[in-house]
């Protein structure tokens, strides 16, 4: 099938019925809009990599639900293969150059980038929650290695796309995303028999995999460190090269806590919140980096995210809001230090994982808004430097 193809009325009806089998539906007719797709890092470094058209496509649909007209503005989510993802992250290694040109061929398929065609769309068929979009359709389209997802166009809401505007981040929106993942954290903690364990069975975090992937861990360091010297301050490079080190000291720590199913991108380039005549309901989409760790580990890359130099001073605060939260639900996490503790440890790891991979695609094509993340980051490892190991 052409790309096209998956915007006809009768493939969408076939879709939507599917989704929504317990309704009859009928689509009637189909128009497209423009829609931006500069938010999707994803996206924008996979095009014109595969031969066929990905991204997001708007979509106007028109269709009779149970006799009722309705008309609703979608998004067609169409993905590539995670062996197309994973392949294009090799080609940017080898253009950054030594050291990540001779050390990142062997760890092609283990960086969390294999499967994102399928994790997506396995969390949104098989884990559906009121914090995400609304879903209209999903299908793997395995001969063609497209997979998509339907779901709603995310218009009239707050903070779409706000990466560039993290003043707008006020009390009252970073305490909703906290209050809302924390959550969605204990939905499910030490609880991953939902999932086809198939997605997620090479490169979910673990002493055994942080040490196998420790020579990336430095290369991706390195090359850091030379692309933005001002940021990766010896310092700064110093924790991270010390965390390298201690990665099996610090993971036979984390191996004994709780994991839970992370987002892995908690960010403001996936979330914005939906407006219901009260108070800002978090809206968080783009799943498919989604995998299992700590819950402490989503925060501490939304913290780096929103968090600003005039209020950094107010990271341990909102650690505090989202550590009672988990508490009040579970009952597990009374020891605030101990808390703090592990926080500290999923910091080490999303600065050498997540940052890594980031700077490595920064370096060739650059995020606005990335030193600005990194700076926050640290500050965060500063903050908690008298519990790292």
């Amino acid at each position: 099938m052409r790309t096209s193809d998956y915007f006809k009325p009768d493939f969408l009806e076939k879709l939507m019925r599917e989704q929504a089998p317990e309704s009859e539906i009928k689509v009637q007719s189909v128009n497209q809009f423009p829609v931006d797709n500069s938010a999707s890092i994803l996206s924008t470094l996979n095009a014109g990599t595969t031969g066929q058209e990905i991204g997001h496509f708007g979509l106007e649909v028109n269709f009779l639900k149970d006799g009722k007209t309705c008309s609703r503005r979608m998004v067609m989510k169409v993905k590539p293969h995670g062996d197309v993802t994973s392949g294009m992250l090799r080609g940017l290694a080898e253009m950054n150059g030594e050291p990540l040109t001779s050390i990142y061929a062997p760890f092609t398929k283990l960086t969390g980038f294999q499967n994102t065609h399928m994790r997506e769309l396995k969390v949104y068929k098989k884990l559906p929650a009121s914090l995400q979009p609304e879903i209209f359709g999903l299908m793997e389209d395995r001969p063609n290695n497209i997979f998509l997802v339907l779901m709603e166009a995310l218009e009239e809401v707050d903070l779409l796309n706000s990466v560039m505007k993290p003043g707008k981040w006020t009390e009252e929106y970073i305490e909703e995303a906290l209050l809302k993942i924390a959550q969605w954290h204990v939905a499910h903690i030490d609880n991953n028999n939902t999932l086809n364990k198939h997605y997620w069975s090479r490169d979910v975090p673990s002493k055994k995999y942080m040490m196998k992937l420790q020579p990336l861990w430095l290369a991706l360091l390195k090359s850091a460190a030379r692309n933005l010297p001002e940021v990766y301050t010896k310092e700064n490079t110093g924790l991270l090269e010390d965390a390298i080190e201690k990665i099996p000291t610090y993971w036979d720590v984390l191996e004994q806590q709780p994991k839970t199913l992370i987002h892995n991108d908690f960010n403001p380039r996936n979330i914005c919140f939906k407006n219901t005549g009260g108070s800002p309901q978090l809206c968080l989409y783009d799943w498919e980096l989604a995998t299992f760790h700590v819950p402490h580990y989503d925060v501490v890359e939304f913290l780096s995210f929103v968090l600003i130099p005039e209020n950094y001073d107010q990271r341990l605060k909102y650690m505090e809001y989202y550590r009672e939260e988990l508490n009040r639900l579970t009952g597990r996490y009374e020891d605030g230090e101990d808390f703090q503790r592990i926080f500290a440890y999923a910091a080490l790891d999303f600065g050498l994982h997540r940052l890594g991979m980031y700077m490595m695609a920064h370096s060739i094509s650059p995020y606005p808004f990335l030193p600005r993340v990194i700076h926050s980051y640290f500050d965060t490892l500063k903050q908690l430097k008298y519990l790292l190991p």
